[in-house]
């Protein structure tokens, strides 16, 4: 990852933005930086927002190594300065709620992995009291048996691998 910092210049309207660092290997900069959440935005919303107010104006990027840098920062409007806090506490909220999501969706196909094994062993069951009149019946209860024990401990152990998260 490069060290310095960039920012996208735009000296007609005397704004700019922070990308902050450039990462080569996902070709993205970091964004926004936000103090209250001490954390980078690692999308492009503020960049997107900045381009589509500055269309058919002349931009530059400008890296914390030019000697332009610090001037612009100090002198310059920060555009949407006053929005990085709220955006982050919106993408806070919207990865809660995702997570959230995700962990009733899991508890959801808990449940039902659940009843289907109930269902199974019920199954099973009736299989085991089921009588045999023939070798070959009961080589048929037999296979049944094992087919539902063995689907049995399959939904065991993946229920028992859900919940070791």
């Amino acid at each position: 990852m490069y060290t310095a910092t960039n920012i996208l210049v735009c000296e007609q309207d005397e704004a700019y933005t922070v990308l902050n660092r450039y990462n080569p290997k996902t070709h993205t900069f970091e964004g926004e930086y936000s103090l209250l959440h001490n954390a980078y935005s690692q999308n492009s919303y503020f960049l997107s927002r900045f381009l589509m107010d500055h269309r058919g104006h002349s931009l530059m990027l400008i890296d914390s190594e030019d000697e332009r840098y610090f001037h612009i920062r100090r002198t310059y409007r920060h555009e949407r300065e006053e929005d990085i806090e709220r955006y982050m506490e919106e993408q806070s909220e919207q990865r809660k709620e995702e997570e959230n999501d995700l962990t009733a969706k899991q508890s959801i196909g808990q449940l039902q992995l659940l009843v289907v094994k109930k269902m199974i062993e019920q199954q099973r069951e009736s299989i085991q009291n089921q009588e045999s009149h023939t070798e070959r019946d009961t080589y048929v209860l037999l296979g049944q048996d094992f087919a539902y024990g063995w689907s049995v401990n399959t939904i065991n152990r993946i229920v028992d691998f859900g919940n070791i998260s």
